[in-house]
């Protein structure tokens, strides 16, 4: 996801690190011949990257997770309503309905119950 860089420090091994607006940070090194940014190496140069913006790999991590997490939920719910609503004697069609029909009334907070974040 993308984040505004909103300061810089430095980490144990003094590599410069961008602090994100997501309150995540990033390294920035200067390493060549892989990596060229110069403009770390001088407080100017840092302080002229203030509010551009990186993407935020944990954030994307966490987003993925959140995803994942939904999706699984959401199959759930659908397997046993088509399940229950099948039980009750509706026919395919109608076990469909029930299930889709309970999924659209669902509440964020089952969809996220099985969610671990640190």
């Amino acid at each position: 996801m993308e984040r505004n860089i909103t300061d810089f420090h430095t980490d144990k091994e003094n590599h410069w690190v961008a602090e994100l607006e997501c309150g995540h940070g990033q390294h920035v090194r200067h390493d060549p011949p892989l990596i060229y940014r110069e403009w770390v190496l001088t407080e100017d140069g840092r302080k002229q990257r203030i509010g551009q913006i990186l993407n935020c790999v944990r954030c994307d991590e966490l987003a993925t997770q959140i995803a994942e997490t939904i999706k699984q939920n959401c199959v759930k719910i659908l397997k046993q309503s088509y399940e229950q609503a099948g039980i009750s004697g509706l026919c395919g069609e109608g076990q469909w309905e029930v299930a889709i029909g309970l999924l659209e009334h669902v509440d964020q907070a089952t969809l996220l119950k099985a969610l671990c974040v640190d």
